[in-house]
């Protein structure tokens, strides 16, 4: 498992917004995440799957389109969470 990032934001009911963590200044496109690469949050429960990365290399944003069994209300909790790329 690797470090995704920060949940910053739940966007409408279906995703949420993380900021990457982890990025030194070598970084290059490969190191990113790639699209649907499945995200878990610290209990290895799955929640989503990356849908986009947004932004700067060195600093970007990455949107999580989140799966039919994780609930709306559930999704507040991960704010300020971090989470996981399998």
């Amino acid at each position: 498992m690797k470090r995704l990032g920060t949940v910053v934001q739940v966007v409408a009911q279906q995703g949420l917004l993380v900021r990457g963590d982890n990025i030194k200044p070598d970084t290059s496109l490969r190191d990113l995440p790639r699209i649907n690469s499945v995200v878990v949050d610290k209990s290895v429960k799955r929640i989503g799957k990356v849908n986009g990365v947004i932004g700067p290399v060195k600093s970007p944003y990455i949107t999580i389109k989140v799966f039919g069994d994780v609930s709306g209300p559930e999704l507040k909790k991960y704010l300020n969470e971090k989470v996981y790329v399998k």
